[in-house]
């Protein structure tokens, strides 16, 4: 078998990250598949925010990485309220719009071109920060990480 390098198991979790927050924007958009319809948006940034907190608990992170933690976490958190309030403004402006009698497409065209200009800043964030905590991880604890990332992957045959 091949020896994949740190690196690029960071760029395969950074992967792993885009789908589940691909995912996540699916549900946050008004996706009307059951999550979203049982669970809504504080129930996806919950679940995100509480598997991390979960698996930041199972490796073990000292008092001094729980604070540094904590600080990404909460940034985190401010880009996702940040992104959901940013959306409902957004799809609000739409309804608004097409409640009109003679709504303007093409202004609701260029609205739509802007706001899937920004997705992708949206989840570069997110990725961004998840390098932040892998950065704060000891190398046992990256090589850990990697290790619940590989069995996550085989557990949903991403491999």
């Amino acid at each position: 078998m091949k020896k994949i390098t740190n690196k690029r198991w960071l760029l395969l979790s950074s992967l792993v990250l885009v789908m589940v927050l691909a995912t996540t924007g699916f549900a946050v958009s008004g996706f009307k598949g059951q999550f979203s319809k049982y669970h809504g948006k504080e129930f996806v940034k919950g679940k995100i925010l509480s598997h991390m907190d979960y698996t930041m608990q199972e490796l073990k992170i000292s008092p001094a990485q729980q604070v540094k933690y904590s600080a990404i976490r909460d940034k985190m958190s401010m880009a996702m309220d940040q992104c959901v309030t940013r959306h409902d403004t957004f799809k609000n402006a739409i309804h608004s719009e097409m409640g009109k009698p003679y709504p303007d497409l093409k202004a609701l065209a260029g609205n739509v071109k802007n706001e899937i200009r920004t997705m992708p800043d949206v989840v570069t964030v997110q990725i961004d920060y998840m390098v932040e905590v892998y950065d704060i991880l000891n190398k046992q604890q990256q090589a850990e990480l990697v290790k619940m990332i590989k069995e996550r992957m085989a557990e949903k045959n991403c491999s």
